[in-house]
């Protein structure tokens, strides 16, 4: 049963003979329902504090809910983040493993045509210096056979000069044109002899 101040307050007793004091007992009850108004005030300001405390209690639960959603996607974006610098350093690193992988083959195919050309430069070397050795040898032969006619040296000397003229040249220049002379040489008296 709920009681409130006011019931107290106009709460009305019979008299009986030899009863309580009646001004006592309205002096007691008025202060009861003081007490119980004061009670009744502070229970509803507690009341107040209560709900006011359980709202922030529930904003503070959704706020550390929040708090605990950000941490778990800043934690999956950590992650997340973490593969992917792991894909992208791996994928550096495979570039960076094929490009020099192509590095070295390009060198070795270098390697490879400079030795060639080295070989055929030894090649036309070796060719150059038959060829020079072998004319050569023909005009001491010549000499030694008999002495050239003048016609024959100017012959000779050009013959030769074109000659050194083509060891001069650059490798895989086209050659220089050659006149045919030695071929269109006049015999010499003494190998019309012969």
């Amino acid at each position: 049963m709920n009681i409130t101040p006011n019931d107290i307050l106009d709460k009305e007793f019979h008299t009986k003979f030899r009863g309580y004091d009646s001004s006592e007992v309205d002096n007691f009850l008025e202060r009861v329902a003081e007490a119980m108004t004061s009670l009744v005030k502070e229970r509803n300001s507690l009341r107040d504090q209560l709900a006011a405390c359980n709202a922030q209690l529930a904003d503070l639960r959704k706020r550390e809910e929040d708090i605990h959603k950000a941490l778990a996607s800043a934690q999956e974006l950590s992650e997340d983040m973490k593969s992917q610098v792991q894909r992208d350093s791996e994928l550096i690193l495979e570039r960076a493993r094929l490009d020099a992988e192509h590095i070295v083959a390009d060198a070795h195919q270098e390697v490879i045509e400079l030795e060639a050309r080295i070989r055929n430069l030894k090649r036309i070397q070796r060719e150059t210096i038959f060829k020079i050795r072998s004319t050569l040898e023909g005009y001491l032969q010549l000499l030694d056979e008999e002495a050239l006619p003048p016609k024959g040296i100017e012959q000779t000397m050009r013959l030769t000069a074109s000659e050194i003229e083509n060891i001069q040249r650059v490798p895989g220049e086209p050659p220089k044109e050659t006149s045919t002379e030695t071929e269109k040489a006049p015999a010499l008296e003494g190998d019309t002899a012969s």
